[in-house]
């Protein structure tokens, strides 16, 4: 487990948009492990909820794209203008984001 200082920015699909601490859980996509580190995610969620946690859409997590939407608002609409005029056939997202960013169904964690 990695604690991590994250200085606040303004992209716009920034998991950090104030100052904030990072808490990173590596398992080295061990697939092995996979099931066990899944079935402990939305614990480790539900504990951090009431800090306000924002969870990264790119890592593994409980996240839905209902939730992607209201932490991300203007921020995920603008991404998704720009890329559907430079990727309008989403060469570039693959299944993961697809779901998250585009509301795709996606299986329940």
């Amino acid at each position: 487990m990695e604690f991590r200082q994250v200085k606040g920015d303004k992209a716009w699909l920034s998991p950090a948009p104030v100052d904030s601490l990072g808490i990173h859980v590596s398992f080295n996509a061990d697939l092995a492990v996979r099931d066990e580190v899944m079935a402990a995610v939305p614990a480790l969620e539900a504990a951090l909820a009431p800090f306000g946690a924002r969870f990264h859409w790119g890592k593994l997590s409980c996240l839905r794209a209902a939730r992607v939407a209201e932490l991300y608002g203007e921020g995920l609409e603008q991404f998704r203008s720009l890329c559907d005029d430079h990727d309008r056939e989403g060469k570039f997202r693959n299944d993961h984001v697809s779901e998250l960013l585009w509301r795709r169904a996606a299986p329940e964690c």
